[in-house]
């Protein structure tokens, strides 16, 4: 049975405040901890913000005696909580008391601000992090409000472990709902105003990024480490004396739920928190998918074909140098269909080494699994999006690191450059170059760079351009790259000591195609310089090197 605090103790709690201020006015007061959130037995402190002007002491603790129950008043200095609030200058010492359910004792018009604003203030410090860590895929973000607060949980108990007791009693069964929607409350009317400021926006029940901040975001430098000098100089002396006399808060909230947990292990608690990667999903034509998923290929084929109906599955390698690839078919009905499933490893550092040598000042490759997968997944989004030809993404599994997407039967366009260079070539063929540079224009006028735009990342498929393989593919990405990297590496197919002529075809017909797409003129001259030259002398003959930086170099100025 839930214990709550009658108003005559509240009355005499918020006395022993006014006999704390003496002459000093209160700003503000509330109630915070066990006995707001509906777990506190009557062994169990009251504990109070109390929020002063003029405080000389910044903070301090005071613990008094009140009808038979103890209570501990944390107060601070009205500009140094104002402070707290606004940049977390106490490491939201202070501050986060408001952000947890509280009972107002005086002015509570003022403590609802100061928590709107540091929800508010916090939900972008959230939405920074996911756009460093997603940079692509947080556009396509479906994020659920409740996000804001299991995260914020999730960071401050890795942080302070002692915190986990205070967040899963808060979390118990009978005192739940009313928990949640208390903190909620305030982050929703955050929302609100992000909202208002074209920093979210809502679609069908989620919130989404705009694309204006998550530019911004990418744009601007963290300026993180200022706020940990800021706290290392000024606060820390301050909390420290502060927090060693609220330890027995924490205390308190541990012998709470070992009371009602006994066989419970202390250790590995913060992982009986909720899961904020829930919270965090993406769109796919099976439905979003959290962040959280961890579906594997036989998981997803049954929700490809429901069971009961799936009469066969197969999974057959198909290769792939530096990433799993496979092969998915299901079979229905005597029909099939299939799925390309790939597995993004992380390249250990003699994987990925040889290419960063190889580029090393031209451009640089993601090599950590997480970021190629979120890549893919983007820009493939995006571009289909745009009426692009790639293939279509049918499920992704984000902690198991799989993407599942159609299969495209087809011809890679590295066999249309074998053919040109094999002088066996027709008149399709070059027109199918043409087309590719065509594909990459239209990809640059969208602001997207492949970043890996090899012709074997190109295929034929009934007459079509399919852009595949896009885990390198950015958003305001090197353009030349994607020029350099497609012309000089098809050079590398033309036989030793042959002539120029065949690299001459290929790259004018490329080159013609992009312009004629609307490609930029000094994106085209800057795939004729060294920069981007040296990078392919490794493996494609000098003088077809030289020959289609010549004509990159011509055709970008005419």
């Amino acid at each position: 049975m839930t214990i709550q605090l009658n108003e005559s103790l509240k009355e005499c709690i918020l006395e022993l405040c006014r006999n704390i201020a003496g002459s000093r006015q209160i700003a503000a007061a509330c109630l915070y901890g066990p006995w707001v959130c509906g777990y506190a037995d009557e062994k169990t402190d009251i504990n109070v913000l109390l929020i002063l002007e003029s405080f000389t002491l910044r903070v301090n603790t005071y613990s008094e005696s009140v009808d038979d129950f103890n209570v501990s008043i944390l107060t601070v200095n009205r500009l140094d909580f104002e402070r707290d609030a606004r940049g977390g200058w106490l490491g939201e010492f202070f501050s986060e008391k408001v952000t947890g359910p509280y009972e107002p004792l005086k002015n509570r018009n003022y403590l609802r601000l100061k928590e709107v604003e540091t929800k508010k203030r916090t939900v972008l410090e959230l939405l920074e992090n996911l756009i460093l860590e997603f940079p692509e895929s947080s556009h396509e973000f479906l994020i659920k409000k409740e996000y804001f607060m299991y995260e914020v949980m999730m960071r401050r108990a890795r942080l302070f472990p002692s915190l986990t007791y205070s967040f899963l009693n808060m979390s118990k069964k009978n005192v739940r709902r009313k928990n949640m929607e208390a903190v909620m409350d305030g982050y929703v009317e955050a929302l609100d105003e992000l909202e208002k400021e074209k920093t979210v926006f809502r679609s069908d029940g989620y919130i989404k990024i705009t694309r204006n901040h998550i530019d911004a975001v990418k744009r601007r430098k963290s300026r993180l480490p200022l706020f940990l000098k800021s706290i290392q100089r000024i606060a820390l002396p301050h909390l420290l004396s502060v927090y060693s006399k609220t330890v027995s808060s924490l205390i308190q909230d541990q012998r709470l739920f070992m009371e009602n947990h006994r066989k419970v292990n202390a250790d590995g608690l913060v992982s009986r928190l909720e899961d904020p990667k829930k919270y965090v999903l993406l769109p796919t034509p099976l439905g979003p998918v959290p962040l959280s998923g961890k579906s594997d290929i036989e998981d997803v084929a049954r929700k490809i074909i429901p069971e009961g109906e799936l009469s066969e599955i197969r999974v057959k390698n198909i290769g792939g140098v530096l990433n799993e690839v496979y092969l998915l078919t299901l079979t229905r009905n005597a029909t099939e269909q299939k799925f390309v499933v790939k597995r993004f490893r992380d390249w250990s550092n003699l994987k990925w080494l040889p290419l960063t040598l190889w580029s090393f000042g031209t451009t640089s490759f993601s090599v950590l699994g997480q970021s190629r997968l979120e890549k893919e997944y983007a820009i493939n989004k995006f571009l289909h999006s745009k009426g692009f030809a790639v293939p279509k993404i049918v499920y992704i599994s984000p902690q198991k690191r799989l993407i599942f997407e159609e299969f495209i039967e087809g011809e890679k366009l590295a066999e249309t450059i074998k053919r040109i260079f094999s002088d066996n070539k027709t008149a399709e063929d070059a027109a199918l170059v043409k087309e590719a540079g065509r594909r990459v224009a239209e990809a640059h006028s969208l602001g997207v760079s492949l970043g890996d735009c090899k012709p074997e990342n190109f295929i034929v498929s009934k007459d079509e351009i399919v852009l595949l393989d896009l885990e390198q593919a950015t958003r305001d990405g090197n353009q030349a790259w994607d020029i350099a990297e497609f012309l000089y590496y098809s050079g590398h197919y033309s036989p030793p000591m042959s002539s120029t002529n065949a690299a001459g075809i290929i790259a004018r017909n490329f080159i013609e195609g992009y312009l004629e797409a609307g490609g930029k003129k000094e994106t085209v001259k800057k795939a004729a310089s060294a920069r981007y030259t040296k990078v392919f002398s490794v493996f494609t003959q000098p003088h077809i090197i030289l020959a289609i930086s010549s004509i990159c170099q011509k055709m970008g100025r005419e």
